[in-house]
């Protein structure tokens, strides 16, 4: 999920990427282009739930309970077919900086060295972060930083359908396709809150 005021996987790699721009130098991604990660904006989050609701209340038009489960279970993902390539081509828009993926045998290297790797970056980050915060006078910089968790790094595809919710209910994204401004939208939130340098 993406959005204003967002700090997990978007507004990681957003700092990251505001840290390499700093330092003049590459970003080199782990894995592949290819590696699927599905997002959905924010705001059809919300009105999904709501569509959702209004569509358990009229009673699951559509819904065949001897065919399926019970209590139906969705996937919310927009129509984007994100992966790390789509992210990469973000990156280099609005940051300026040189990417690149490390290949598979530093891939294949991080894999089994993982804890190392995933430290060496938040080391190689963290610094770099808080010395930018205390150039731009931000004193309580909230919940927007570089340091990047496991499960944010894993060689793992999420990849799902989410065309059974929009077939039952009738929903319609509003925000169907990331776009440049998406992100430009959520490093504006940023600003505003005085998280960004």
């Amino acid at each position: 999920m993406y959005g204003k005021y967002d700090s997990k996987y978007i507004g990681k790699g957003q700092a990251l990427s505001r840290v390499y721009q700093a330092l003049g130098e590459e970003l080199k991604w782990l894995w592949t282009k290819d590696l699927k990660i599905n997002t959905v904006h924010v705001d059809d989050v919300v009105r999904a739930a709501w569509t959702a609701v209004e569509w358990q209340v009229s009673g699951k038009p559509g819904w065949d309970t001897k065919a399926m489960d019970v209590a139906p279970i969705f996937n919310i993902v927009d129509h984007t077919d994100t992966d790390q390539g789509t992210i990469v081509r973000y990156v280099t828009s609005i940051y300026g900086i040189k990417t690149s993926f490390v290949g598979q045998i530093m891939s294949t290297f991080a894999r089994l060295n993982m804890d190392n790797v995933l430290e060496d970056i938040n080391e190689h980050a963290m610094g770099p972060w808080a010395e930018l915060l205390d150039e731009a006078g931000i004193t309580r910089p909230g919940p927007l930083n570089p340091f990047m968790e496991i499960e944010q790094l894993k060689d793992e595809d999420l990849c799902l359908d989410g065309s059974r919710f929009e077939t039952l209910t009738g929903f319609a994204y509003t925000r169907p396709l990331m776009r440049t401004e998406d992100w430009e939208e959520i490093i504006e939130s940023y600003k505003a809150m005085h998280w960004w340098p």
